[in-house]
């Protein structure tokens, strides 16, 4: 009998994307809370899929129906809610809060509906007001209501970026006053019908919701239903619920100007500073942009209680990828870094694939050993790939950090370390590390380097820095 010898059989784009699938959502599969992504690209769903539970304790399973709620994701939302009383002449950008509100202490006069729009209103966070651990859920009128109590804001408004909550709870409390209209009744009537969004809806406080995802969170192995806070039935900055199958006509509405002209969402998918609109890194109306490899990505994140989710919306390459998740477990920007891969992995070679992934995958599986030999055994041919960046390790190490995998933390800053020795990052790296393991005099040893090293592009890294110093040295 003839035998002959076995070849390994080169793998083609679909099983390679099949295998990174399985990577991507390995902590979802079983009897745990659910993850579903959807890719959409060229007008068309490539794929939609689903992992785990949307319901543990009933055993349902979650599809592209489930509705999850959207979290920050909610202000793409509020923020078209706004652009479309603007359209109608309702609302201007350059009203001042105290046009809308003329009960508002005297700083209102100097916000704009813009600075709520693009975090530069300087608003007092309503999170700082109102304790996680209330007994009772506060709601967006009560949000303005404490910020009618404060007597000034953190800064001039308009000029820095601050992440603000408060600004979009604000924002939907315009849009009621405005329209005349609740929140929820507005969105119904000004997106999601006209949109044929059947499955969305804002929360009301104890509303049943179909399809619905329960959020859960793990306590010594075990997954405990973790649905609700003392702050998410907010709806302005977070509220929405929604399902992959809707984001579909939600992702789609945002080439057409079935609600908005063009050049309102040029507007929206722009970042603005301080001098106004720009084409740089930053914030627009409801969305983060940056740029990678001179191509401008779209994105955002949303996380409240139980539930973390990303997307990422590419307009020049046509694809977008978004993630639901009902696991409070893992940070959003894990799941950004999985969006971003499978935006160049079903992109058909017009985006590069971020090399993170890679890194991650052949730490997990063969450790630090030969790594960048590795890195090149799993690229295939046909995709483009970034190169091998510090920054990867730099957020693959705290990823690790904040999953409590602190020896492939440590090997991973000390890889880095290494590698890039003039680089703050891996010294910053082992001295959060070293911290956490209580080597009070290693944390300070590599908190003082990274320091020498640090530049102004890390700056809350390097204040982070100072005040664990000034802690370690008490």
């Amino acid at each position: 009998m003839f035998t002959g010898c076995k070849t390994n059989k080169p793998k083609t784009i679909s099983e390679y994307q099949t295998e990174f699938i399985d990577y991507l959502f390995q902590d979802y599969k079983g009897e745990k809370p659910s993850a579903s992504f959807i890719v959409i690209r060229d007008g068309e769903i490539v794929t939609c899929q689903s992992f785990g539970y949307a319901n543990l304790e009933k055993g349902i399973k979650a599809n592209c129906n489930t509705n999850y709620r959207l979290g920050s994701v909610t202000k793409q939302f509020t923020a078209m809610a706004v652009m479309i009383l603007i359209k109608q002449g309702k609302l201007s950008y350059d009203n001042k809060l105290s046009d809308v509100f003329p009960d508002f202490p005297e700083y209102a006069k100097a916000i704009t509906i813009r600075h709520l729009l693009t975090h530069r209103s300087g608003l007092v966070s309503y999170f700082n007001l109102y304790p996680e651990d209330a007994t009772k859920q506060i709601v967006d009128k009560e949000v303005l209501e404490l910020l009618k109590k404060q007597d000034s804001t953190l800064f001039q408004p308009g000029k820095k970026f601050d992440y603000s909550n408060s600004g979009y709870a604000v924002l939907a409390q315009v849009v009621e006053k405005r329209s005349g209209k609740t929140f929820k009744a507005f969105l119904e009537e000004a997106i999601f019908k006209p949109l044929k969004m059947n499955q969305s809806t804002a929360y009301g406080v104890n509303e049943n919701i179909a399809n619905r995802a329960y959020g859960y969170k793990s306590k010594d192995s075990v997954y405990q239903l973790h649905d609700q806070s003392a702050r998410s039935a907010v709806l302005g900055d977070g509220g929405i619920y929604s399902s992959l199958a809707d984001y579909y006509k939600w992702d789609q509405a945002l080439y057409s100007e079935k609600l908005v002209a063009q050049k309102t969402l040029e507007d929206a998918f722009s970042n603005w500073g301080e001098n106004g609109k720009d084409q740089e890194k930053g914030y627009g109306y409801g969305w983060r942009m940056e740029y990678r490899n001179g191509v401008k990505y779209l994105h955002h994140g949303g996380a409240s209680a139980g539930f973390k989710n990303y997307g990422v919306r590419i307009p020049s390459a046509n694809i977008s990828v978004m993630i639901f998740t009902n696991n409070g477990d893992y940070g959003p920007y894990k799941s950004k870094r999985k969006a971003t891969f499978l935006a160049g992995l079903f992109s058909k070679g017009k985006l590069s694939i971020p090399v993170a992934t890679l890194i991650e995958k052949s730490i997990n599986e063969n450790g630090l050993t030969h790594i960048e030999r590795r890195i090149e055994d799993q690229k295939l041919n046909g995709l483009k790939y970034d190169e091998i960046k510090k920054e990867d390790f730099f957020g693959l190490g705290f990823e690790f950090l904040d999953d409590d995998e602190h020896e492939k933390a440590f090997k991973t800053f000390d890889y880095l370390k290494t590698k890039f020795p003039n680089f703050f990052g891996g010294y910053y790296g082992l001295a959060r590390y070293h911290r956490i393991k209580n080597e009070k005099e290693k944390a300070i040893e590599y908190f003082e380097k990274g320091l020498e090293l640090a530049t102004s592009d890390y700056q809350f890294s390097i204040n982070k820095s100072k005040k664990m110093l000034k802690e370690l040295r008490q």
